[in-house]
């Protein structure tokens, strides 16, 4: 194994990086919000690794997942060198969907600088599978509730949100599957909202301290304990020094993009979160902030409505919505993935049987190809090197543009799950040159080197193999509500 040194012998900067660019920008942050979106997957890892380097007193983590491979390695790495310094870090993963194994997770939890909770563990609770099993039927409809928000908040100064969670195929680095996906950095005023939905979830009865879940104590931490992770990243193999320069000269990068055209000052930026115990008060277990915001917008719309949503589910209320926003002459196009690119046969099987219903509403359907051209654009030459022969560029923005003017990015997909079930959160920018900015985003994944028209008489589900094909036929016993 080949190891870098001056890695392993690490040091931060004495001077954040962060307050020093941020101090230069402070008659906008206290009445603006600087907004920029993250395009390509690994300039959005980096953007990520060096706010954990520069971090000074706090880091807050919200995930859905946190992936056992290389991106989730190298990131927890960063955030151990983060507390090692002192930094505050706050882990918060849903219980069911982490992917990191115990003892990674107890591991983490152990740092005395670093805590770890979990959302919705009630499945976990209990060391006897019968127990469980139990505990599962009790609470089936708190189990089918998952935390699918994604933030990182550093410092309080700056986050990050989107579509991505932290784990290999959505930073470039799956040999085999990668995603086209989109983030929103911000940074001053709308932060302080972003950093209260964390502290309302951290508090909230539903997340729970890790150690409780495993009722094993927290012991406090060794710096041997992390030394083989350490030696992980450094390793030139899995995170190339080529990768940790770009980290290391990021502060240069972010100066070059606040004077970038894809960077703005905005003055009405919201962001909106579901509440931890999403629709549990709710008879009827229907909407919430996130889907009755949304959906009040796009009753609302007059010109045209973009969206652009990974896993595409439409019941009667959305195609009712969408059928009464053509009628009223408004322009609807989304794009989702095609079978081809998608990564859920579950979600897929939910949208191909309604389609033609969807179809009739008058909006126009796109879908992604699986080797869209615009991966040559979003991924850099090394990564696109390293891919398989067949390997696949599957789609995962969650994004809306309405009337020019609203723009919409966050962690919502638009399907029943994200509307009903799932805690989600958006980013609502009401700005027209910011929609300018990504309007243009998503005519460039619209263009038919990207993707297909679907229409009444034809779709590309023949372009995919038979394994696939089958896995969507198979899921159609399943409810849609539930997909």
């Amino acid at each position: 194994m080949i190891e870098a040194e001056p890695c392993l012998a690490f040091s931060p900067p004495k001077k954040s990086e962060i307050k020093t660019q941020l101090d230069l920008l402070e008659s906008h942050l206290q009445t603006k919000t600087g907004i920029v979106t993250l395009e390509e997957g690994r300039n959005s890892f980096i953007s990520r690794l060096w706010l954990c380097e520069n971090a000074k007193k706090s880091i807050n983590v919200q995930y859905y997942s946190i992936a056992k491979d290389n991106a989730g390695f190298i990131m927890c790495d960063y955030l151990i060198r983060a507390a090692d310094r002192g930094v505050k870090v706050r882990i918060l993963l849903d219980a069911l969907a982490r992917q990191m194994a115990v003892k990674e997770i107890q591991a983490l939890d152990s740092h005395e600088n670093i805590e770890v909770k979990v959302y919705n563990s009630i499945v976990q609770k209990g060391k006897k599978i019968y127990i469980r099993f139990i505990k599962s039927v009790r609470h089936l409809n708190r189990i089918d509730q998952r935390m699918h928000n994604k933030v990182i908040v550093v410092d309080d100064l700056v986050a990050i949100t989107g579509g991505r969670n932290i784990a290999d195929i959505y930073f470039d680095y799956d040999e085999h599957y990668n995603f086209r996906d989109r983030d929103i950095m911000l940074m001053g005023q709308e932060v302080g909202d972003v950093s209260k939905s964390f502290d309302q979830y951290w508090k909230d009865t539903l997340c729970v301290n890790y150690e409780f879940v495993t009722r094993k104590r927290k012991k406090k931490s060794k710096k041997k304990r992390f030394e083989q992770l350490r030696r992980y990243t450094c390793n030139p193999d899995n995170f190339s020094i080529e990768m940790r320069n770009k980290v290391a000269e990021f502060s240069n990068r972010f100066k070059s993009i606040q004077n970038s055209n894809e960077f703005l000052w905005a003055d009405n930026v919201s962001f909106v979160s579901d509440p931890p115990d999403k629709n549990i008060k709710r008879d009827e277990r229907k909407g919430s902030a996130c889907s009755d915001t949304l959906m009040a917008l796009l009753s609302q719309a007059k010109l045209s409505i973009d969206i652009e949503s990974p896993y595409l589910i439409t019941m009667d209320e959305g195609k009712n919505l969408l059928r009464e926003a053509v009628n009223r002459g408004v322009k609807v196009r989304i794009l989702t993935n095609s079978l081809g690119s998608t990564d859920n046969e579950n979600a897929f099987s939910g949208y191909s049987r309604d389609r033609e219903k969807t179809l009739e509403t008058g909006i126009e359907i796109f879908e992604f190809k699986p080797n869209a051209v615009v991966r040559d654009k979003h991924m850099p030459k090394e990564a696109i090197s390293a891919l398989a022969r067949k390997s696949v560029y599957g789609f995962h923005p969650k994004t809306m543009v309405i009337d020019n003017k609203i723009s919409i990015i966050g962690s919502y997909n638009f399907d029943p799950r994200s509307a009903d079930l799932n805690t989600e959160c958006v980013v609502i920018v009401r700005s027209a040159e910011f929609a300018k900015i990504l309007q243009k985003h998503i005519n460039v994944d619209l263009l038919p080197d990207n993707s297909w028209q679907t229409t009444k008489d034809f779709n590309p589900d023949s372009e995919a193999g038979i394994r696939k094909k089958w896995k969507v036929f198979s899921r159609r016993i399943f409810p849609k509500s539930k997909l």
